[in-house]
Protein backbone atom coordinates (compact mmCIF):
# COMPACT_ATOMS: atom_id res chain seq x y z
CA UNK A 1 0.00 0.00 0.00
CA UNK A 2 2.82 2.50 0.86
CA UNK A 3 4.83 1.51 -2.20
CA UNK A 4 1.21 2.25 -4.20
CA UNK A 5 1.05 5.86 -2.10
CA UNK A 6 4.72 6.72 -3.14
CA UNK A 7 4.31 5.52 -6.76
CA UNK A 8 1.33 7.83 -7.27
CA UNK A 9 3.13 10.76 -5.66
CA UNK A 10 5.78 10.04 -7.72
CA UNK A 11 3.45 10.36 -10.85
CA UNK A 12 1.92 13.15 -9.90
CA UNK A 13 5.30 14.87 -8.89
CA UNK A 14 6.21 14.09 -12.42
CA UNK A 15 3.22 15.59 -14.29
CA UNK A 16 3.45 18.87 -11.99
CA UNK A 17 7.20 18.87 -13.68
CA UNK A 18 6.21 18.49 -16.55
CA UNK A 19 3.68 21.14 -16.46
CA UNK A 20 5.81 23.42 -14.81
CA UNK A 21 8.29 23.02 -17.82
CA UNK A 22 5.71 23.29 -20.67
CA UNK A 23 4.78 26.53 -18.65
CA UNK A 24 8.03 27.37 -18.51
CA UNK A 25 8.65 27.06 -22.03
CA UNK A 26 5.25 28.75 -23.33
CA UNK A 27 6.96 32.06 -21.18
CA UNK A 28 10.23 31.96 -22.64
CA UNK A 29 9.47 30.70 -26.02
CA UNK A 30 5.83 30.47 -27.18
CA UNK A 31 6.24 34.05 -26.78
CA UNK A 32 4.02 36.42 -29.32
CA UNK A 33 5.60 38.71 -31.42
CA UNK A 34 5.52 42.43 -31.91
CA UNK A 35 2.03 44.33 -33.46
CA UNK A 36 4.38 46.32 -35.77
CA UNK A 37 6.77 45.34 -38.64
CA UNK A 38 9.51 48.11 -36.72
CA UNK A 39 8.98 46.27 -33.73
CA UNK A 40 10.01 42.66 -34.75
CA UNK A 41 12.69 41.21 -34.99
CA UNK A 42 15.87 41.16 -37.75
CA UNK A 43 14.86 37.39 -38.69
CA UNK A 44 11.29 38.57 -39.19
CA UNK A 45 11.82 41.88 -40.80
CA UNK A 46 14.14 40.14 -43.18
CA UNK A 47 11.32 37.33 -43.97
CA UNK A 48 9.43 40.32 -44.18
CA UNK A 49 11.49 42.17 -46.57
CA UNK A 50 11.47 39.34 -48.74
CA UNK A 51 7.88 38.49 -48.57
CA UNK A 52 7.28 41.81 -49.92
CA UNK A 53 9.86 41.78 -52.98
CA UNK A 54 7.74 38.45 -54.25
CA UNK A 55 4.77 39.59 -53.66
CA UNK A 56 5.57 43.13 -55.27
CA UNK A 57 6.93 41.24 -58.59
CA UNK A 58 4.21 38.86 -58.39
CA UNK A 59 1.60 41.82 -58.14
CA UNK A 60 3.13 43.60 -60.84
CA UNK A 61 4.72 41.06 -63.19
CA UNK A 62 2.97 37.64 -62.52
CA UNK A 63 2.91 36.56 -65.98
CA UNK A 64 6.92 37.70 -66.35
CA UNK A 65 7.42 34.35 -63.98
CA UNK A 66 4.28 32.16 -64.76
CA UNK A 67 1.00 33.33 -65.99
CA UNK A 68 -1.65 36.35 -65.31
CA UNK A 69 -3.64 33.91 -63.35
CA UNK A 70 -1.23 32.52 -60.81
CA UNK A 71 -0.99 34.97 -58.09
CA UNK A 72 1.29 33.48 -55.41
CA UNK A 73 0.74 36.84 -54.09
CA UNK A 74 -2.86 36.53 -53.23
CA UNK A 75 -2.38 33.25 -51.99
CA UNK A 76 -3.08 32.16 -48.16
CA UNK A 77 0.53 30.92 -46.25
CA UNK A 78 1.71 29.93 -43.05
CA UNK A 79 5.11 30.76 -41.78
CA UNK A 80 6.76 29.04 -38.76
CA UNK A 81 8.97 30.87 -37.08
CA UNK A 82 11.82 28.25 -35.67
CA UNK A 83 15.15 27.73 -34.43
CA UNK A 84 17.87 26.44 -36.03
CA UNK A 85 17.00 22.66 -35.37
CA UNK A 86 13.68 23.23 -37.74
CA UNK A 87 11.51 21.26 -34.99
CA UNK A 88 11.24 24.35 -31.56
CA UNK A 89 9.24 26.83 -32.60
CA UNK A 90 8.05 30.18 -31.27
CA UNK A 91 4.93 31.52 -33.60
CA UNK A 92 3.22 31.19 -36.34
CA UNK A 93 2.32 34.15 -39.07
CA UNK A 94 -0.98 34.31 -41.09
CA UNK A 95 -0.69 35.75 -44.51
CA UNK A 96 -3.73 36.49 -46.35
CA UNK A 97 -5.84 33.66 -44.55
CA UNK A 98 -8.06 36.31 -42.93
CA UNK A 99 -11.44 34.54 -44.52
CA UNK A 100 -10.05 31.12 -43.09
CA UNK A 101 -9.58 32.37 -39.67
CA UNK A 102 -11.45 34.25 -36.74
CA UNK A 103 -9.85 37.06 -36.44
CA UNK A 104 -10.50 37.96 -33.38
CA UNK A 105 -8.71 34.99 -31.81
CA UNK A 106 -5.41 36.29 -33.42
CA UNK A 107 -2.79 39.25 -33.20
CA UNK A 108 -3.00 41.37 -36.29
CA UNK A 109 0.14 42.58 -37.38
CA UNK A 110 0.51 46.05 -39.19
CA UNK A 111 2.82 46.96 -41.54
CA UNK A 112 2.70 50.84 -42.62
CA UNK A 113 3.02 51.84 -46.05
CA UNK A 114 2.99 48.19 -47.12
CA UNK A 115 0.76 47.72 -49.70
CA UNK A 116 1.09 44.05 -49.76
CA UNK A 117 1.23 42.64 -46.47
CA UNK A 118 -2.26 43.71 -45.17
CA UNK A 119 -3.63 40.32 -43.87
CA UNK A 120 -1.19 38.83 -41.64
CA UNK A 121 -1.98 37.71 -38.02
CA UNK A 122 0.45 35.52 -35.53
CA UNK A 123 -0.41 33.17 -33.19
CA UNK A 124 1.59 30.33 -30.66
CA UNK A 125 -0.88 27.74 -31.73
CA UNK A 126 -2.99 26.57 -34.36
CA UNK A 127 -4.35 23.93 -31.87
CA UNK A 128 -4.24 20.46 -33.48
CA UNK A 129 -2.90 21.56 -36.72
CA UNK A 130 0.24 22.90 -35.32
CA UNK A 131 0.69 19.02 -33.33
CA UNK A 132 2.75 18.62 -37.21
CA UNK A 133 5.01 21.68 -37.20
CA UNK A 134 7.64 19.94 -34.34
CA UNK A 135 8.41 17.37 -36.83
CA UNK A 136 11.93 18.94 -37.55
CA UNK A 137 11.60 19.38 -42.14
CA UNK A 138 11.74 22.66 -44.03
CA UNK A 139 7.68 22.71 -44.73
CA UNK A 140 4.70 21.09 -44.68
CA UNK A 141 0.92 21.67 -45.45
CA UNK A 142 -2.14 22.34 -43.43
CA UNK A 143 -5.67 22.44 -44.16
CA UNK A 144 -7.45 25.74 -43.09
CA UNK A 145 -11.53 25.67 -43.68
CA UNK A 146 -10.38 23.03 -45.89
CA UNK A 147 -8.09 25.20 -47.93
CA UNK A 148 -4.29 23.41 -48.23
CA UNK A 149 -2.18 26.21 -47.01
CA UNK A 150 1.45 26.05 -47.53
CA UNK A 151 3.24 26.07 -43.81
CA UNK A 152 7.28 26.98 -44.05
CA UNK A 153 9.27 27.07 -41.55
CA UNK A 154 11.76 29.49 -41.05
CA UNK A 155 14.83 30.64 -39.05
CA UNK A 156 17.75 33.11 -38.42
CA UNK A 157 20.45 30.91 -40.14
CA UNK A 158 18.63 31.27 -43.78
CA UNK A 159 18.61 35.16 -43.59
CA UNK A 160 22.57 35.41 -42.76
CA UNK A 161 24.59 33.91 -46.00
CA UNK A 162 22.84 34.54 -49.68
CA UNK A 163 22.66 31.47 -50.93
CA UNK A 164 21.93 29.36 -48.11
CA UNK A 165 19.75 26.41 -48.18
CA UNK A 166 17.15 26.06 -48.54
CA UNK A 167 16.95 29.99 -49.49
CA UNK A 168 13.39 30.98 -48.17
CA UNK A 169 13.28 33.99 -51.21
CA UNK A 170 12.82 31.32 -54.03
CA UNK A 171 12.16 27.59 -51.69
CA UNK A 172 9.14 29.34 -50.53
CA UNK A 173 7.67 30.01 -53.70
CA UNK A 174 8.84 26.95 -55.24
CA UNK A 175 6.59 24.79 -52.48
CA UNK A 176 3.60 27.04 -52.78
CA UNK A 177 4.01 26.69 -57.06
CA UNK A 178 3.37 22.73 -55.80
CA UNK A 179 0.55 23.31 -53.69
CA UNK A 180 -1.06 25.87 -55.62
CA UNK A 181 -0.47 26.50 -59.19
CA UNK A 182 -0.14 22.67 -59.69
CA UNK A 183 -2.77 21.18 -57.12
CA UNK A 184 -4.47 19.08 -59.66
CA UNK A 185 -1.54 18.03 -62.34
CA UNK A 186 -1.46 13.94 -62.49
CA UNK A 187 1.97 13.86 -63.51
CA UNK A 188 3.59 13.16 -60.57
CA UNK A 189 0.42 10.93 -59.61
CA UNK A 190 1.59 7.39 -58.31
CA UNK A 191 5.03 8.37 -58.60
CA UNK A 192 4.81 8.14 -62.19
CA UNK A 193 7.65 10.76 -62.12
CA UNK A 194 10.33 9.16 -60.39
CA UNK A 195 11.93 6.17 -62.69
CA UNK A 196 12.62 2.39 -61.40
CA UNK A 197 15.20 0.47 -63.30
CA UNK A 198 17.44 3.42 -64.87
CA UNK A 199 20.04 1.82 -67.32
CA UNK A 200 22.99 2.96 -65.94
CA UNK A 201 25.19 1.68 -68.98
CA UNK A 202 27.28 2.86 -72.15
CA UNK A 203 25.02 3.16 -74.09
CA UNK A 204 22.39 5.22 -72.86
CA UNK A 205 24.99 7.32 -72.15
CA UNK A 206 26.05 8.14 -74.94
CA UNK A 207 22.57 9.27 -76.05
CA UNK A 208 22.20 11.51 -73.10
CA UNK A 209 25.81 13.13 -73.76
CA UNK A 210 24.16 13.89 -77.29
CA UNK A 211 21.20 15.31 -76.17
CA UNK A 212 22.77 17.15 -73.37
CA UNK A 213 24.74 18.76 -75.94
CA UNK A 214 22.04 19.68 -78.70
CA UNK A 215 20.37 20.99 -74.62
CA UNK A 216 23.23 23.47 -74.20
CA UNK A 217 23.13 24.54 -78.02
CA UNK A 218 19.54 25.28 -77.59
CA UNK A 219 19.69 27.73 -74.79
CA UNK A 220 22.73 29.82 -76.07
CA UNK A 221 20.25 30.61 -79.45
CA UNK A 222 17.96 33.16 -80.07
CA UNK A 223 17.45 32.41 -83.53
CA UNK A 224 14.13 30.24 -83.68
CA UNK A 225 15.01 28.90 -87.06
CA UNK A 226 18.63 27.44 -85.55
CA UNK A 227 16.70 26.69 -82.32
CA UNK A 228 13.73 24.52 -84.29
CA UNK A 229 16.78 22.61 -86.11
CA UNK A 230 18.50 22.44 -82.63
CA UNK A 231 15.38 21.06 -80.53
CA UNK A 232 14.08 18.70 -83.55
CA UNK A 233 17.20 16.98 -83.14
CA UNK A 234 16.91 16.73 -79.49
CA UNK A 235 13.51 15.40 -79.76
CA UNK A 236 14.41 12.38 -82.28
CA UNK A 237 17.07 11.57 -79.49
CA UNK A 238 14.90 11.67 -76.92
CA UNK A 239 12.48 9.45 -78.74
CA UNK A 240 15.04 6.82 -79.33
CA UNK A 241 15.73 6.85 -75.47
CA UNK A 242 11.98 5.96 -74.66
CA UNK A 243 12.00 3.57 -77.13
CA UNK A 244 14.17 1.81 -75.78
CA UNK A 245 14.19 2.01 -72.16
CA UNK A 246 10.35 2.40 -72.01
CA UNK A 247 10.60 3.56 -68.02
CA UNK A 248 12.40 6.86 -68.79
CA UNK A 249 9.11 8.51 -69.89
CA UNK A 250 8.69 9.11 -66.26
CA UNK A 251 12.06 11.35 -66.77
CA UNK A 252 9.47 13.72 -68.25
CA UNK A 253 6.65 14.27 -65.90
CA UNK A 254 9.67 14.79 -63.22
CA UNK A 255 10.63 18.01 -65.44
CA UNK A 256 6.95 19.04 -65.59
CA UNK A 257 6.48 19.36 -61.94
CA UNK A 258 9.91 20.14 -60.65
CA UNK A 259 11.39 21.64 -63.72
CA UNK A 260 8.15 24.58 -64.03
CA UNK A 261 9.11 25.18 -60.12
CA UNK A 262 12.72 25.58 -60.27
CA UNK A 263 11.68 27.11 -63.39
CA UNK A 264 9.83 30.09 -61.66
CA UNK A 265 13.08 30.24 -59.39
CA UNK A 266 14.72 31.56 -62.51
CA UNK A 267 12.56 33.85 -63.58
CA UNK A 268 11.95 35.76 -60.13
CA UNK A 269 15.80 35.62 -59.87
CA UNK A 270 16.26 37.09 -62.98
CA UNK A 271 13.63 40.27 -62.50
CA UNK A 272 14.84 40.87 -58.71
CA UNK A 273 18.68 41.13 -60.41
CA UNK A 274 19.93 38.01 -59.11
CA UNK A 275 20.21 36.11 -61.92
CA UNK A 276 20.81 32.35 -61.66
CA UNK A 277 22.47 29.63 -63.43
CA UNK A 278 21.38 26.39 -64.26
CA UNK A 279 24.38 24.80 -63.02
CA UNK A 280 26.91 25.91 -60.79
CA UNK A 281 29.24 23.81 -58.07
CA UNK A 282 29.49 25.35 -54.24
CA UNK A 283 31.69 27.97 -54.83
CA UNK A 284 29.91 29.56 -57.96
CA UNK A 285 32.07 28.17 -60.66
CA UNK A 286 29.17 27.77 -63.88
CA UNK A 287 28.70 24.60 -66.08
CA UNK A 288 27.22 23.87 -69.22
CA UNK A 289 24.58 20.93 -68.87
CA UNK A 290 27.05 18.37 -70.90
CA UNK A 291 29.85 19.19 -68.27
CA UNK A 292 27.35 19.09 -65.64
CA UNK A 293 26.71 15.56 -66.93
CA UNK A 294 30.94 14.53 -67.60
CA UNK A 295 31.10 15.52 -63.70
CA UNK A 296 28.16 13.27 -63.04
CA UNK A 297 29.28 9.95 -64.85
CA UNK A 298 32.92 10.53 -63.65
CA UNK A 299 31.92 8.80 -60.01
CA UNK A 300 29.35 6.61 -60.09
CA UNK A 301 28.56 7.65 -56.39
CA UNK A 302 26.59 10.46 -58.57
CA UNK A 303 25.18 8.06 -61.15
CA UNK A 304 21.44 8.38 -58.65
CA UNK A 305 21.19 12.00 -59.73
CA UNK A 306 19.92 10.99 -63.23
CA UNK A 307 17.05 9.68 -61.91
CA UNK A 308 15.38 12.55 -61.13
CA UNK A 309 17.20 15.46 -59.55
CA UNK A 310 18.55 16.19 -63.02
CA UNK A 311 15.22 16.81 -63.88
CA UNK A 312 14.80 19.85 -61.82
CA UNK A 313 17.02 22.29 -64.41
CA UNK A 314 16.59 20.64 -67.76
CA UNK A 315 12.75 21.13 -67.19
CA UNK A 316 13.81 24.99 -66.31
CA UNK A 317 15.89 24.81 -69.09
CA UNK A 318 13.33 23.34 -71.56
CA UNK A 319 10.75 26.16 -70.00
CA UNK A 320 13.55 28.75 -71.31
CA UNK A 321 13.10 27.21 -74.79
CA UNK A 322 9.89 27.34 -75.27
CA UNK A 323 9.49 31.04 -73.99
CA UNK A 324 11.16 31.63 -77.56
CA UNK A 325 9.48 29.00 -78.91
CA UNK A 326 6.07 28.64 -78.12
CA UNK A 327 5.08 31.08 -75.30
CA UNK A 328 1.42 29.55 -75.22
CA UNK A 329 3.41 26.77 -73.33
CA UNK A 330 2.62 27.31 -69.79
CA UNK A 331 -1.27 27.05 -70.75
CA UNK A 332 -0.30 23.46 -72.66
CA UNK A 333 1.39 22.03 -69.70
CA UNK A 334 -1.95 22.28 -67.47
CA UNK A 335 -3.04 19.66 -65.94
CA UNK A 336 -5.81 18.14 -64.04
CA UNK A 337 -8.17 14.60 -63.73
CA UNK A 338 -10.57 16.35 -66.61
CA UNK A 339 -7.83 17.40 -69.08
CA UNK A 340 -4.31 15.94 -70.18
CA UNK A 341 -1.71 18.12 -70.44
CA UNK A 342 1.60 17.84 -72.57
CA UNK A 343 4.70 18.01 -70.33
CA UNK A 344 7.32 20.13 -71.99
CA UNK A 345 8.81 16.95 -73.90
CA UNK A 346 5.24 16.52 -75.69
CA UNK A 347 5.29 19.97 -76.00
CA UNK A 348 8.30 20.42 -77.92
CA UNK A 349 7.60 16.20 -79.40
CA UNK A 350 4.31 18.15 -81.04
CA UNK A 351 5.81 20.83 -83.03
CA UNK A 352 8.08 18.00 -85.40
Amino acid sequence: MKFLKKLVKGIAFTLLFLLALLLLFIVLIKKMPEKEYSQLDATDRKMFDELTLQYKNFREKPDAIWTSSYRYDQKPLILIRSQKNKSIWRYVYLINAGRYIDPKKFKKIDFPGNPYLTDVYAATTLGSLSAEYWIPGAFTFSLLKGKKVLAFKYYPELFQKEGSFPDFKYFSMHEAFHGYAQKTWMYDKDANDHIIDYPFNKEHFDLLKKEYVLLDQGLRTDDTIELNDIMRAWVQIRKERYKRWPQLINEANSEAIEGTARYIEYKYAALIGKPKQFITDHSGKVFSFSQGLEMILHDEANYYLLTRSTSYDKGAALGYILDKLDPSWKYKIEDSPSHKGMTLYEILKSRY
